[in-house]
């Protein structure tokens, strides 16, 4: 597909990534996308733009929910059902961030994704008040949801460039595995 940039193509667009099969490509095309932001045209995108974010919201509250629901107190299954709830929300976050969109629309969304985050993160907190050994609540709070905005590489592929280290201008070495033998004692 070229180029967003008319409604029809934008709602198209919309249409793909509610479905969730090919969110990369979906992301990537919409980031490149542009439009003539004229009065009837930026209501209704900006009206789709919403119910799009609002339905993979309701969608990823409804997974954290069916996984929480299968930890049946199992520490790593909750972290892992936290963990992939944030994955989800960084990834509407780049939605809520498209270029073509005005600055006003841009935090607006962001704001929904933030207190989507804020309400998830204290329910989960107050439904682990009825641990008595505070370990589900310890573990919620430090793998909070609302960190969903500092997670890189949401899709797992390689980064495209080698960062460049600031002093030297070239890229960094990596570190060698020492060869020798490690001895725990008791």
């Amino acid at each position: 597909m070229n180029k967003l940039e008319t409604y029809a193509e934008w709602v198209n667009c919309f249409e793909q990534f509610k479905a969730g099969t090919k969110d990369e490509e979906t992301i990537l095309l919409m980031e490149q996308g542009q439009i003539e932001w004229t009065k009837g045209v930026a209501e209704r995108l900006t009206q789709q733009l919403y119910e799009t974010i609002d339905h993979r919201l309701r969608r990823s509250s409804d997974q954290l929910q069916r996984e929480i629901n299968t930890c049946n107190g199992n520490e790593t299954a909750l972290v892992k059902a936290i963990l992939s709830a944030r994955k989800r929300l960084a990834v509407l976050k780049r939605v809520a961030h498209l270029p073509a969109f005005p600055e006003q629309v841009r935090e607006t969304m962001w704001n929904l994704l933030h207190d989507y985050a804020k309400s998830t993160q204290q329910s989960l907190e107050d439904s682990a008040v009825t641990d008595r050994t505070g370990r589900m609540r310890s573990l919620i709070r430090n793998n909070p949801i609302t960190q969903f905005d500092q997670v890189e590489n949401v899709f797992g592929s390689t980064p495209h460039a080698i960062p460049i280290s600031d002093a030297t201008g070239t890229a960094p070495k990596l570190e060698q595995k020492s060869r020798k033998r490690r001895v725990i004692l008791p």
